[in-house]
């Protein structure tokens, strides 16, 4: 009994010092939310621990940030990112991972509209400024893929994105932030008396791309969740002068 008591002890204390000390917790935290601890309590027949990947990020870098409140609804269109890295498909990966940051961005949009829209061809920002324009939305939200690599479930995933939102009334760039997050291959180790591995989702990109397009999204909406405030105020004002 004392060897069990012993046996089960000492298991704990590896997985104990195995999350604690090889794991720290993420910067990006992504909408599939890891166990806090860096494990998923699970263990295989086989004397096996298994726990979840997580994604590991660089800090967000915020280079351009508006200095003055919203002075109307914030409406925006979104537009496909344009890979600065050789991608096999350009138009296709740029579109693939934006639509991804648009679907997430629709979650508690930090705009009051916001619409994607396709491209055939690749563009500058002083195209994208005068077809969200036309469309009557206020700002473009463009980007960059500055680093990119999908090995699936298999090898994992890396991305680093350079976000840009242009105010379509002056063309100026009032948005500009970027961040690289990616996701290991799975890793075995081996211990005295059991082996612990990670495992990655099924498609690590898409876990990679959420990730930092909600850590984006939580500025953007900060400021532009101000427009309310503003509005309150005006209509106060004008409430009051009649």
């Amino acid at each position: 009994m004392k060897n069990i008591v012993s046996f089960g002890l000492l298991v704990m204390l590896c997985v104990v010092s195995l999350t604690l000390g090889g794991c720290s917790t993420p910067t990006v935290q992504t909408a599939i939310e890891p166990i806090p601890s860096g494990f998923t309590p699970s263990m295989l027949w086989n004397e096996q621990f298994v726990w979840d990947e997580w994604v590991r990020s660089s800090e967000m870098r915020v280079a351009v940030y508006p200095q003055t409140k919203p002075d109307a609804a914030p409406t925006a269109v979104f537009f496909p990112f344009i890979p600065t890295v050789t991608v096999r498909d350009p138009l296709d990966t740029g579109t693939i991972v934006a639509k991804v940051f648009w679907q997430e961005w629709l979650r508690e949009a930090p705009f009051s509209v916001l619409e994607f829209r396709e491209l055939t061809t690749s563009y500058t920002p002083a195209y994208a400024v005068k077809l969200a324009k036309e469309r009557g939305a206020l700002f473009a939200v463009t980007g960059t893929l500055t680093d990119f690599y999908d090995g699936g479930s298999v090898t994992g995933a890396r991305l680093g994105v350079t976000l840009n939102i242009y105010d379509t009334r002056t063309g100026a760039l009032i948005w500009s932030m970027n961040q690289f997050a990616y996701m290991d291959k799975d890793r075995t180790r081996d211990f005295l008396l059991f082996k612990a591995r990670t495992r990655l989702p099924s498609d690590p990109m898409w876990v990679v791309t959420t990730a930092i397009a909600e850590c984006m999204k939580k500025p953007v909406k900060q400021w532009t969740g101000q427009w309310a405030a503003v509005e309150q105020q005006n209509n106060a004002e004008e409430n009051a002068a009649f």
